[in-house]
């Protein structure tokens, strides 16, 4: 048993010290690492010639090292997406508010903090100056919120929103403003 034992032994180690090149364990997950750096060239070709004919798609490659497994294809189909997400656009949500969507949007869920104060004036509560506003993305895909503005209307009972951000899917890398509107009901709740 022990001369078992020891070949067996011998037979695992002599197996780890076989190394396992980067291309070889790609070949059996996808794309070789050369033939990721090809297409990854011929995207950054695709991206400029959909930018040209779509001046407002204003896309951008996401660097080469961000790109997930499921974001490398075929040049032809890369050029396919780039040219649908060339007319984008981003719908935004709320636990209370389901945006109308576009059929070539996404949902991003805004989940704003509107403080409220009474005024004996008007009669009702209005939006105070206190608000802060966090976004993230409902759909495959990464939004990452850059920045809003909150701007208080109708005679301080709504604030219309407008969040700045970026979105990345499939290795395109878009910029958004979209904006929302959120009510400040007579009673202080916030729809």
């Amino acid at each position: 048993m022990s001369m078992m034992k020891t070949i067996c032994t011998a037979l695992t180690a002599l197996t780890l010290l076989i190394p396992l090149s980067p291309d070889a364990i790609a070949e059996t997950n996808g794309p070789t690492t050369e033939q990721k750096n090809e297409w990854y060239q011929q995207y950054e070709i695709v991206i400029e010639s959909v930018n040209q004919s779509n001046p407002d798609g204003e896309l951008e490659l996401a660097p080469i090292y961000s790109f997930q497994d499921e974001d490398w294809r075929p040049v032809e189909e890369f050029r396919k997406i780039a040219k649908k997400r060339s007319t984008f656009k981003i719908a935004l949500t709320s636990n209370e508010k389901q945006a109308v969507k576009e059929e070539s949007a996404s949902d991003i869920n805004v989940r704003p903090d509107i403080t409220t104060v009474y005024s004996q004036s008007a009669g009702r509560h209005l939006c105070s100056e206190t608000v802060s506003v966090t976004s993230e993305s409902r759909t495959k895909g990464t939004w990452v919120q850059k920045g809003y503005t909150a701007t208080r209307i109708d005679a301080n009972q709504t604030y219309e929103i407008s969040l700045g951000g970026y979105y990345t899917k499939d290795g395109i890398v878009t910029g958004h403003i979209p904006t929302i509107e959120f009510h400040c009901g007579r009673n202080g709740e916030i729809s």
